[in-house]
């Protein structure tokens, strides 16, 4: 679902200048269009993010860029565990014997 800048405002509860900065701080990359900021639904996770962050978990604005950073580190990882595991699944029987050997042999040294 695409919002507004207004829409986002009033379903975070920001002001604009708070929202406005996360945009120029590049926290959140929402498209713009005719000179408007569109919100995609991945924008709206991550503004609601940004607000448990520094409402419910109290990090400081110096910490956001870390913790942003991270959370994408980890969820690039999980897209490509998932599209290794998918893969895999689509190899023979034999194929994925080999790979489950490998990984058993790995995890004993």
């Amino acid at each position: 679902m695409i919002r507004t800048l207004q829409q986002v405002l009033v379903e975070a509860q920001l002001s604009d200048g708070e929202l406005t900065a996360w945009i120029e701080q590049r926290w959140i990359l929402p498209t713009q269009e005719n000179g408007d900021y569109i919100f995609d639904d991945a924008d709206v996770a991550r503004v609601h993010l940004i607000c448990e962050l520094r409402r419910d978990l109290q990090v400081n604005e110096e910490a956001i860029p870390v913790v942003l950073s991270l959370l994408d580190q980890v969820y690039a990882l999980r897209r490509t565990l998932s599209e290794l595991s998918d893969a895999i699944n689509d190899l023979s029987e034999d194929a994925r014997a080999q790979i489950a050997d490998r990984l058993g042999g790995d995890r004993k040294r």
